[in-house]
This record gives structure tokens, sequence and C-alpha cells, in this order.
């Protein structure tokens, strides 16, 4: 039987949408398959190939956390959890140390499976999670970039150097990392799930992400539309969750956490940031007697000269979510009086965002990228000054960009800068 005129129109807008349909549901079967595959693979290589991963520094004090979750040990009982480390370590007594894992219990609820494996088995596999959460950062950031640069963005983005050392000793930025990317991206897209897995994120390390989070919240609430208020009640609601969780890790860990983070300010290279890379407890050394308290007041009188700075464009910023976002973060990394060289791995994201520029905004970007990585690539830990001078030079551009832009309309600024 012939159909005419509306029954063939709906007739045809059916069968396109019946199509339309099918070829989503093909593409989350062949995405959900693709990662099963890739889970497969890279827990194989963990378990299966030799490596020569460090796992005794920085990575341990998170497989320790894990090892004691798997066995029934509150995380933040310190005594039973290094009783349990030691015994699985095979290091004689006088040689072990268990480093402290200080950051929320969710973090290691999060990843518990690593506590199944072996030590070099887990370490191998958190580097693997890692380099894979640091490709989707970079697929975040780099969406809606001609697909050439987009390309070129994944290897620069890896030997950063920065990356480079975060990934060899297991370090945790990367959910913080993460998770601005992903809000960066869904803030734009105006996605509720990304956002709030984003914002989750940026609590995993909270003396880095906070203040991350709380720009995001505040635009959330001054944005006052439909999609601020349903990510804001969602974000609440996740809060509460983790907050509950984290009671199966520690039944009192929000008594034992800060007990525990008291102890650890008190600890070798912690007590004196001897290890250190920031402009507060540079100038301290430089021109004070070194101490951390004084780069603790130094912090503090240049956030608040940053603040004032990024508070006078407020106007763009709350019209700019990715701007609101890269100012807040660069004021972290400037002002925080405690971050190492492997924290500014966030610098990716204002490169990201001023790759976005001409050409010879493209330049500066690769300047700030090229030479601190090999800076530290030949002076080593002396060379952390050229990524403090690489930050304020980026400060400078996404400041002079923010200034710039006050008068352009929040859509056509946005997308120009995206």
């Amino acid at each position: 039987m012939e159909l005419k005129g509306w029954d063939r129109i709906w007739f045809i807008s059916a069968r396109v949408l019946s199509t339309q349909i099918k070829e989503k549901h093909m593409k989350r079967s062949f995405l959900l398959l693709f990662a099963l595959f890739l889970l497969l693979v890279i827990v194989a290589v963990a378990i299966y190939i030799p490596n020569t991963l460090p796992v005794v520094d920085d990575f341990s004090a998170l497989y320790y956390a894990d090892l004691a979750l798997v066995n029934g040990i509150h995380i933040y009982n310190i005594p039973a959890m290094e009783k349990l480390a030691l015994e699985t370590s095979g290091i004689p007594p006088e040689n072990f140390f268990m480093p402290r894992f200080p950051y929320p219990p969710w973090y290691v609820l999060s990843t518990f499976y690593l506590g199944f494996l072996s030590i070099e088995s887990a370490g191998t596999l958190w580097f693997e999670l890692n380099l894979i959460i640091l490709f989707l950062s970079i697929w975040f950031l780099t969406d809606g970039w001609d697909g050439r640069l987009r390309l070129i963005a994944f290897p620069l983005g890896l030997f950063f150097l920065p990356v480079i050392g975060a990934l060899s000793v297991g370090q945790y930025d990367f959910p913080v990392l993460l998770g601005t990317s992903m809000l960066i991206y869904s803030l734009r897209k105006e996605n509720i799930s990304l956002t709030t897995f984003g914002a989750i994120l940026l609590t995993f390390k909270p003396h880095v992400g906070a203040l991350i989070l709380l720009s995001v919240l505040v635009w959330l609430i001054v944005s006052r539309s439909d999609f601020g208020r349903r990510v804001l009640r969602a974000v609440i609601l996740s809060g509460a969750f983790l907050f509950v969780i984290g009671f199966l890790a520690d039944p009192a860990w929000i008594v034992n956490y800060p007990k525990m983070l008291l102890n650890y300010q008190g600890e070798g290279n912690v007590s004196s940031c001897s290890e250190c890379a920031n402009i507060p407890v540079f100038v301290s050394r430089w021109l004070l007697d070194g101490s951390l308290s004084n780069a603790a007041i130094l912090a503090l009188i240049l956030f608040s000269i940053l603040t004032g700075l990024f508070f006078a464009q407020r106007k763009m910023l709350m019209q700019s979510p990715e701007l609101l976002l890269t100012s807040t973060l660069l004021i972290t990394l400037l002002a925080s009086p405690y971050l190492y060289n492997y924290d500014f791995i966030l610098l990716l994201v204002p490169f990201a965002v001023l790759a976005t520029g001409n050409r010879m905004q493209k330049l500066r970007v690769l300047v700030c990228h090229l030479v601190p990585t090999f800076a530290l690539a030949v002076f080593g830990r002396a060379g952390n000054i050229t990524l403090l001078v690489a930050t304020l030079l980026i400060t400078l551009l996404i400041f002079l960009r923010t200034k710039s832009q006050v008068d352009v309309p929040a859509v056509t600024a946005y997308n120009t800068n995206t």
C-alpha cells in the first residue's frame, strides 16, 4: 500500500528516528566493549609484565591504605596499618617507612582494588589508570579544536616534565586535573552528570581542588539557571553520599582524619616543606628565614592580591566558566604554600585555554611548556623556579584575556575561547 501526504512524512520520520536510536545504541555498545577490553589489557599488563616503576615513595602511601582497607583495618589507624604494611613488605623494620596518605576516605574507597594486588602490580595499574586519566583530561580540554592541533596536544601534554614525574612516582593530582578539565567541558555543554562528577573529583586532593570547587559552586549559584539549580542539588547529594561512605573506610573518620593530618604536618620534609615548589616558600627562603610560617603569611598576602585582581574582572569571569576555573586554578598554584613540582600538571588547563588564541599566544604557551621541562630535566629541583616564572606568565596572559573581553557578550566571548 502506498503512503501519501502526512502518513508518508510520519513513516519516514519514524524510520529516521529508529535508525538514529539503533546507531546510538551500537555506539554505546561499542564503547562499553572497548572499555571492557581496555580494562582487561591494563590489568593483564599490570600483573604479568615486569617493570621498574618506583613504588616505595608516594604511591606506597595509597597502596598501604588500600591494603589496610581490604584487610579490614581502618585506614586512619596508623599503628595497625604500619604493622600490616611491614609484614607484607619484606623490608627489615629498621629500613621500613610507611608514608601517610593524607587525603579523604573516598579516595581510598575508589582505589580499593589495588589492595588485592602486590605493590609492584598495583603500582603499574595505578600508572596505567593515571595515563588514561591524563589523556581523558586532554580530550576534554581540546574539545572543538582543529583535528591536527588536537592530535599534537596529547604527546605535548604527556611530555610536560611535571606530568612525567607525577606518573612515575604515582602521585595523586590526576583526578583533580580530570575534574577541572571535565568541568570546563561539561559547563559549556550543560551536562549535569559530568559536572557533578567533575566537582566530586576536585575533593580528592582538597588543598589543590578546593578553590576551584568553590568557584564552580559560586558560578552555579550566580547563574540562577535551571541547570545550575539541578547541578547544585546533585552536588549536595553527592557530598552527603561521600560523607556517609567515608564511614566504610573508618567508622570514626571525621575524628581520625583531622587527627592524622595534624600529626602528618609534623613529619620530616612536610614540616619544613623542604621540597616545596611555590612562590611563598621561594620568597621566604630568599628574603626571610625560609620557615613555613612566613611562607603562609606571604601566601595570604599573595592570595589577597590575586583575588582582588580577578575580582575586578568578576563580570567576565562569571560569564565564562572556562576563564573562571582557570583563574582560580592559577591562584591556587601561585598562592598555596604547600605545593610540589608535580602539582604543576594542572598548568595543562591554562595551556589548553590559551592555545586557542593566535599564533603568538600559542608560541608563548609552548615556551612555558618547554622551558620548565628542559630546566627540570637538566637541573632537577633547582629548575623549579622556571615553573614559577611560567605560572606567573600564564597568569598574566589569562588576566589580559579576561580584561580584553569584559565588554564582549557572554556567548560570543565563551565561544571564541573554546
